[in-house]
């Protein structure tokens, strides 16, 4: 069993400048850094509550809320045997919600800055049952989704650069299933997938469900070093490569054209296949060509409508190597059996009719002012971004260390992205967090939080005393 000590909390910014959180939540931010650091391994084993609160001198109530709070952002879980335990690494982060603390601005989700979607479905629901497609809802579908839905998903498709064969497309619950019935098709126990060192957390979940190595490697203002991507082919056999090639989460990197045809290059040159996430590519406008059309025959292109539109809706479009639909489409027939119909014809109907690139197009306005504040409040300090992009990466200045910067942050009521929940190994990364300036439910609570984040960068970390 781990022991906490009480010398061993993040000390706060100036409580001149902003007000003490709840004891529990400071109780859980000097516990998250601990884990997101590494000093409290994957299996570690959490004190029990009443020990805690005896050792601290607060009440049961308060190391309740600490540990629940924790479980909300997937670091531990409870057993009743052994009872509260670090989670392995890999572990999703919970994103609903309904797991945010009272008092706290997530910044932590990709969630878009608009609520158009809501406006628009009351408009929609009651014209549904006018739809020909309508009596189909009661009916199984097909695993790889009806014709009707996978000729729509060609027009969101279409944003990326290229239109598929409506044949080769599957349409998934989101973009998570889609990599999963991709990598369901592709990859067995044991396999080598190579991604970016920071990468998509969903890939690192994966992982530890189909039992596959991630290979990690670095990146810089052009993407995923092609040079090492053949480095590691020489090395090992690599299945397949996963990227984020437009505005990748976390770095808002946008590989260039040139970068790409060398990544397709190496992955031609030693047989690998490329998966595509491509889910913010429809927000670029004028882009780079997509890697499936440099090469179709090797490329599991990924989008879908819940970053642009709203989470909500469900419905991701993987578009796979000629002739490889119908396979891949078992692992969609196996998880979900078929994309859900009502959200299906929603989704369709709004990319026949013009509404999600409506939906889209306000997106896209309400980042331009958010950006702005961020520009103007985080003047000075080091940070990417795109106007198009949800998020910033923000670089943190020494002596930060970005576990004990959120833990602090989230202390002063802001919960933002260590970089070491996007890191794929136990390889250092930079000091940087992910600030998602799309998630604020309004410009106002955003500058709150962004404010907030300039006053703890301003302050210097307080060391961290004692012991675990």
């Amino acid at each position: 069993m781990t022991r906490i000590s009480d010398k061993n909390h993040t000390k706060s910014a100036d409580p001149k400048r902003q007000p003490r959180r709840p004891a529990y939540l400071e109780l859980a931010s000097e516990i998250e850094a601990k884990i997101r650091s590494g000093e409290l391994s994957p299996g570690s084993q959490l004190p029990p509550q009443r020990d805690l609160a005896k050792e601290r001198s607060v009440n049961v109530s308060t190391v309740t809320k600490a540990y629940r709070e924790l479980q909300n952002l997937n670091l531990v879980v409870g057993s009743t045997r052994r009872g509260t335990i670090v989670m392995t690494e890999g572990a999703m982060p919970r994103v609903d919600r309904a797991t945010t603390p009272a008092g706290i601005i997530d910044l932590t989700v990709n969630r878009p800055a608009v609520d158009d979607f809501q406006k628009r479905l009351a408009e929609t629901l009651p014209k549904l049952s006018a739809d020909p497609r309508f009596r189909e809802l009661q009916e199984y579908q097909p695993p790889e989704g009806a014709a009707w839905a996978r000729a729509a998903g060609r027009r969101w498709i279409a944003l990326n650069g290229f239109e598929p064969s409506a044949n080769d497309i599957v349409v998934t619950s989101g973009a998570q299933h889609a990599l999963l019935a991709a990598i369901s098709s592709l990859i067995e126990p044991g396999d080598v997938i190579v991604s970016d060192r920071l990468t998509y957390y969903g890939l690192k979940a994966l992982a530890q469900m189909f039992r596959f190595r991630i290979v990690g490697i670095s990146s810089d203002d052009e993407g995923m070093s092609a040079v090492e991507l053949a480095e590691v082919c020489r090395r090992e056999t690599v299945r397949a490569v996963f990227t984020v090639p437009s505005m990748h989460n976390p770095s808002v990197v946008t590989m260039s054209e040139a970068r790409r045809r060398e990544l397709v290059a190496v992955a031609e040159r030693h047989d690998v296949a490329i998966i595509e996430d491509d889910v913010y590519g429809p927000m670029l406008g004028a882009r780079a060509p997509a890697l499936a059309t440099l090469a179709p025959e090797r490329t599991y292109h990924i989008s879908a409508l819940s970053k642009a539109l709203a989470p909500g809706l469900r419905i991701g479009y993987l578009t796979c190597p000629p002739g490889l639909a119908q396979v891949t489409a078992e692992a969609v027939r196996t998880t979900a059996w078929m994309p859900a119909p009502l959200p299906l014809l929603i989704a369709s109907r709004w990319l026949e009719d013009g509404t999600a690139n409506a939906i889209l197009k306000a997106q896209l306005a309400e980042l331009s002012p958010r950006h702005a504040l961020a520009t103007t409040i985080l003047s000075g300090q080091s940070f990417a971004s795109d106007p198009r992009c949800m998020f910033i990466w923000l670089r943190l200045p020494a002596p930060w260390r970005a576990e004990d910067f959120t833990a602090n942050l989230r202390a002063h009521g802001v919960a933002v992205m260590p970089a070491a929940a996007f890191a794929c190994d136990r390889q250092p990364v930079e000091h940087a967090v992910r600030v998602n300036i799309g998630c604020a439910s309004s410009r106002e609570e955003l500058a709150t939080a962004l404010r907030i984040i300039a006053s703890t960068l301003a302050d210097r970390p307080r060391a961290l005393i004692g012991h675990v």
